[in-house]
């Protein structure tokens, strides 16, 4: 760790949307209630992230911007004030922030939480999308012996179905890329669909005719709403995971005529949830490393980052990116 702060450092930077370049930020001084990292390893949520740089989604404002929003480092400067939070300098940490994806970033800090930098530290780096997928099954109330349909297997929709099978849930999960398909069939589901091969109820209504306990929509498409909804029991549970345009539609009739539970977690949980995300991440009780399809140097960050602006970013899972001796 450097016991001086430089003026700049290098950083991904998303010059305009669609764009991706390896560049140098300054070193921001943090504000009151904020933290400065010096960052070991960042994560790369694919489909997230390429919606916000390539514009879909703005999360970043206008460009220019670094990308980027959890990463695990150690805190090198707090903001003025006495706040730290029972924090201390050089202390290895995991946050949500944003303009993680640079050798130095600032979070806020209450969304920094102390970490062991055990063999599974660099996984804390994505930390992010389970403590989505937890927040989702906490807030929709899952309980061992649930049948459960998760659409979508990015990350938050794989972390999602395996801390559901790890609560004892008979977990079924639907992904149209066969490389996720893979992973998740390995490591998250008990059970894995092609969602290219026609909807998931036609599918699965052989073996599960009453429907499922709960269905969680992890994709984001607003499209499968109804897809979803179909393949729910009597009172079932619908969990709407993904993040969607304002405006959404959905058959009301599905859902009126079962009489339709309807959940809507937002962000990262309690802090609670956060903690309890990461201390099994780290433990290794939570191996994200199966999900890891790429990890790579700083020096091919933007290399590896164009490809989420292709059809390329089909074949990628989570990424994380060494930021260490970056200067």
């Amino acid at each position: 760790m450097p016991t001086k702060i430089p003026a700049d450092a290098p950083a991904l930077i998303v010059p305009e949307f669609g764009r991706i370049e390896l560049g140098r930020r300054p070193v921001a001084h943090p504000g009151p209630g904020k933290v400065l990292i010096r960052t070991d390893f960042t994560g790369v949520s694919v489909g997230t992230e390429m919606l916000a740089a390539t514009g879909e989604r703005p999360s970043w404002g206008p460009a220019p911007f670094t990308p980027g929003y959890q990463g695990v480092g150690h805190i090198v400067a707090f903001g003025d004030g006495e706040e730290r939070h029972g924090l201390t300098l050089g202390e290895a940490v995991a946050c949500f922030g944003d303009g993680t994806h640079g050798a130095y970033f600032v979070a806020d800090l209450e969304l920094t939480y102390p970490i062991e930098e055990t063999d599974s530290y660099h996984m804390a780096a994505l930390f992010v999308p389970a403590a989505v997928g937890l927040n989702a099954i906490d807030k929709a109330g899952l309980e061992s012996g649930d049948t459960v349909l998760v659409l979508g297997q990015g990350l938050i929709g794989q972390a999602t179905a395996m801390l559901a099978r790890d609560r004892g849930a008979y977990v079924v999960v639907s992904e149209v890329s066969p490389e996720r398909r893979a992973i998740s069939a390995a490591h998250c589901a008990d059970r894995v669909i092609d969602g290219s091969a026609g909807s998931p109820w036609s599918q699965l209504q052989p073996d599960f005719p009453d429907g499922f306990d709960m269905v969680i929509e992890s994709t984001g498409v607003a499209a499968l709403i109804d897809s979803a909804l179909e393949c729910l029991r009597f009172e079932g549970t619908m969990v709407f995971e993904g993040v969607y345009p304002d405006q959404v539609s959905f058959t009301y009739e599905l859902a009126h005529e079962r009489q339709i539970n309807a959940v809507f977690p937002w962000f990262i949980g309690t802090s609670e949830v956060r903690r309890t995300v990461l201390r099994r991440i780290v433990s290794g009780e939570l191996d994200f490393d199966p999900l890891i399809t790429n990890q790579v140097n700083w020096t091919e960050a933007d290399a590896t980052y164009r490809r989420l602006f292709t059809p390329e970013r089909n074949h990628l899972n989570g990424i994380v990116i060494d930021w260490r001796g970056a200067e």
